[in-house]
């Protein structure tokens, strides 16, 4: 006789729909997001990847906004991506940063330069006002493979880092932050690279970059890293 055994509630993935928030990107806008614990459900985490879920501690997300579809969640193909000119020349003119995959821990180091970042980058933001805390908290809380991906120079300064999360074939840069003093050397655009190329020494299929909105200028960088595609109506497309 066959043991037929109920399984408990947290084996089932529960998806939740958020409230109305202003939104992010367009002002004017709002936000909602449906969304699912990951914590006893991270066997899912892969399958929602590819439908243009985000991942945020021991969550993931995706907007599910009324009579808005701008957020397009994009992603680039690592196996056939080609540095371009432009990346080349960022690539040497930062030669002098090498990177290290270590265990996604969250030091003072970490956590000054992210200040660093934010008061640079996004001051006012709602992620410039986190304490140490919820920052250590952003960088260790997953329930799935994570690690950082950290960035020095020569006389071994963290120039930057990308918590990166690891499918089973396929990369998710789930945030990034960097010295801004280097940001007219391209950091940005060179720690993504590094990233890319080292899932095609891993044979990795993709790289997820979160969502491109169209409308947003500071998002066309994503466009840089080709070939890229964008989730449109459910289904991946070349951008």
């Amino acid at each position: 006789m066959i043991d037929i055994k109920p399984k408990n509630i947290l084996q089932q993935p529960i998806y939740l729909l958020t409230k109305a928030t202003p939104c992010p990107y367009l002002k004017g806008r709002v936000e909602k997001r449906i969304a699912t614990d990951l914590t006893h459900n991270n066997k899912i985490y892969n399958e929602l990847a590819v439908n243009g879920f985000r991942r945020v501690e021991n969550w993931m997300y995706r907007p599910i906004c009324d009579n808005c579809s701008s957020c397009k969640s994009y992603r680039v193909e690592i196996k056939n991506f080609k540095l371009t000119k432009s990346l080349k020349r960022v690539t040497k003119n930062l030669s002098f940063i090498n990177y290290k995959i270590v265990q996604n821990s969250a030091t003072l180091e970490h956590f000054q330069l992210f200040q660093k970042y934010q008061q640079n980058r996004h001051s006012g933001g709602s992620m410039s006002e986190m304490d140490e805390d919820e920052f250590t908290s952003m960088i260790e809380t997953s329930p799935i493979k994570t690690s950082l991906m950290e960035f020095r120079d020569t006389s071994e300064k963290l120039i930057g880092a990308v918590l990166l999360d690891f499918g089973d074939d396929d990369l998710s840069a789930v945030y990034s932050f960097f010295d801004p003093s280097l940001d007219k050397l391209g950091v940005g655009n060179f720690m993504i690279t590094q990233c890319i190329l080292f899932g095609q020494q891993n044979n990795y299929n993709y790289l997820y970059l979160g969502y491109y909105v169209k409308e947003i200028t500071s998002m066309s960088y994503k466009k840089r890293f080709k070939p890229g595609q964008i989730l449109e109506n459910n289904d991946w497309v070349n951008l």
